[in-house]
């Protein structure tokens, strides 16, 4: 079967097909590719800060500053939860909180803005008072590959406008829709102190990530519970699905995790809602190894979470289940960041979203068992600080973990263009052309052309490979 146009020119149209066309398809698609993502933005940042700093800050002075009308008081806000149960109105809520501009909230006023600051990590996330420590677990996986919070901003730096533009992925319509926003954050009165998410130094992508998103949704408090792997739909378009743990029954005589598909759902009063179709695919402890360590390689995004036990106390930010003996919450995403076997160890590295209250048992910061590994240590660049990321032990984490997500994410997408703030005006020039060189000299275009990984439904296969050919 002939393969279509854009199949040749994103390298999917199979072996046979793209060794052939390649010598036709490669330039034309690889110029393409170096315009869409480092000359395009690039010119669009220099065309930005030429309008903003000349045509609206000295000719249209009224109109300088930026006010989206469209989201901000109560309505923003919405309906707000207390740890408890106790509800608070949004008119209440309005009357504690001050919208206040980016560069004057805490930690950020006297300082320069920008909206990434050095590299992009999962530590530039300070959860608020918001239960949407599924969306932050869903920040913190995708930071992992910078490139994949880049490509949801269309405003490429810091605005003095205060107007930027992000793309999020309708579930339901299935396509990408561009949110507008401005840069007033909802503070504490007062305080200048954010409501919901905190910045880390003076970079703002997490916050204005977090209120494109409160605005795709209705508010804020629409954020307030639900599925990472709704996140990651939202932020990739790539299939997503978790594995649940099932107890043993007459016929499976051991713990099995079986495989659902998230099904978004059309609710006019819930952009978030979805579903989870069953499938037929059940897989053993051994083959759940196997495959984190295959999605781990393949650069997917995974997290991990406890259902609700019978022990736990009710008493998190947001109602979650506290495990102080294990040093983990019930109710609660974890990112999980490998899924590696050094020597005869099985390890899976997880983070929580909070950045502190770690697992306390074998392979932890303060466990006997680095010292007695040291070259384990080694491998794995091990470190002890109370940053929310951990280590245990897979036979440890099987029986605590309940769910495993996953998001066959596409890596094709792996290149942007980094700005280099940090470094002045000429960082994005400097960015532009270490972009262009790894692209053409480093071969990073043709490998993300031909080598990539697009998402499938399909999972991958749960066999250990016996050989390099497998």
């Amino acid at each position: 079967m002939a393969p279509t146009c854009a199949s040749l020119f994103s390298g999917n149209a199979g072996l046979f097909w793209n060794t052939l066309c390649c010598p036709i398809v490669a330039p034309i698609a690889l110029v393409f590719r170096s315009f869409q993502v480092y000359c395009g933005p690039c010119m669009r940042v220099l065309c930005q800060r030429f309008t903003v700093g000349c045509l609206w800050r000295y000719l249209l002075p009224c109109w300088f500053v930026y006010e989206d009308k469209s989201f901000i008081g109560a309505k923003a806000l919405g309906i707000h939860q207390e740890t408890g149960g106790k509800g608070q109105s949004a008119q209440a809520m309005e009357k504690d909180t001050e919208w206040v501009r980016a560069q004057d909230i805490e930690g950020i006023k006297g300082k320069r803005p920008q909206l990434f600051e050095g590299e992009i990590e999962p530590s530039d996330l300070c959860q608020g008072a918001v239960g949407d420590c599924w969306l932050v677990a869903a920040f913190a996986c995708a930071s992992e590959f910078p490139h994949a919070i880049r490509n949801l901003f269309i405003t490429k730096e810091y605005n003095p406008r205060g107007l930027y533009k992000v793309r999020i992925y309708d579930p339901v319509q299935e396509k990408w829709q561009i949110i507008t926003i401005d840069d007033r954050i909802p503070c504490h009165k007062g305080t200048n102190k954010p409501r919901f998410m905190h910045p880390n130094g003076n970079e703002l992508w997490a916050i204005l990530l977090e209120k494109a998103y409160a605005k795709f949704c209705g508010s804020y408090t629409a954020l307030d519970g639900g599925f990472v792997l709704w996140g990651w739909l939202s932020m990739t378009g790539d299939k997503v699905f978790q594995m649940s743990l099932v107890e043993p029954d007459k016929k499976n005589k051991q713990f099995r995790w079986k495989r659902e598909d998230m099904v978004a759902l059309k609710d006019k009063k819930d952009k978030r809602a979805c579903g989870f179709k069953s499938t037929k695919e059940t897989y053993t402890v051994e083959q759940l190894w196997t495959l984190l360590k295959k999605y781990d390689k393949q650069k997917a995004l995974m997290s991990a979470s406890i259902g609700k036990t019978e022990y736990g106390k009710s008493d998190g930010p947001s109602g979650e289940q506290m495990l102080e003996k294990e040093g983990l919450v019930a109710g609660h995403a974890y990112s999980i960041i490998q899924a590696r076997q050094v020597k005869e160890f099985r390890l899976v590295q997880l983070r929580n979203p909070w950045g502190t209250f770690e697992w306390k048992g074998a392979w932890s910061d303060k466990s006997s068992m680095w010292k007695k590994h040291p070259e384990v240590a080694k491998v794995l660049n091990f470190v002890a600080a109370d940053d929310g990321a951990f280590w245990m032990s897979f036979e440890d984490f099987s029986k605590v973990y309940t769910r495993v997500n996953i998001c066959d994410r596409t890596t094709a997408g792996d290149w942007s263009l980094n700005g280099h703030e940090d470094e002045g005006c000429c960082g994005i020039l400097k960015g532009y052309l270490r972009g262009c060189a790894e692209f053409w000299c480093c071969c990073k275009g043709i490998i993300n052309l031909y080598v990539a990984h697009h998402t499938t439904d399909e999972t991958l296969s749960a066999r250990e490979n016996v050989c390099w050919i497998c």
